[in-house]
């Protein structure tokens, strides 16, 4: 259901989140983003974060609104940019709803959310 892993080299927090949700992989899913970004934190306090949401259909509104929850516990502990990469226009909007935060965006490609990380 999601995986995540620090890229020191590329100073990321990489996400990969994928199937439909419950409120219950959400709090399994908050609690390994704790974790893991209290490690990228003590390495630098300015690390990215990278969400591979591409197999992650349009989520039910619980669900989505807790994920916003995760996305602003999170981006406090980071001062770098956080990338959502999904695989639909309606995943865009729902992201782009409920995800909000000026470090953030929400793009339709890796490609296009890696060049944005790298500015």
């Amino acid at each position: 259901m999601f995986q995540i892993d620090y890229d020191r080299h590329a100073n990321c927090l990489n996400m990969r989140v994928e199937g439909f949700w419950t409120a219950e992989t959400v709090v399994a899913l908050a609690k390994e983003v704790g974790v893991k970004a209290q490690e990228a934190r003590a390495i630098r306090d300015d690390f990215n974060v990278l969400v591979d949401s591409l197999a992650f259909p349009v989520q039910a509104n619980d669900v989505a609104d807790l994920l916003s929850n995760i996305m602003r516990g999170g981006i406090s502990l980071t001062s770098g940019r956080a990338a959502v990469v999904v695989g639909s226009q309606l995943n865009k909007a729902q992201a782009e709803r409920t995800l909000v935060h000026p470090r953030l965006r929400v793009f339709l490609t890796i490609e296009d959310a890696r060049d944005w990380l790298a500015r």
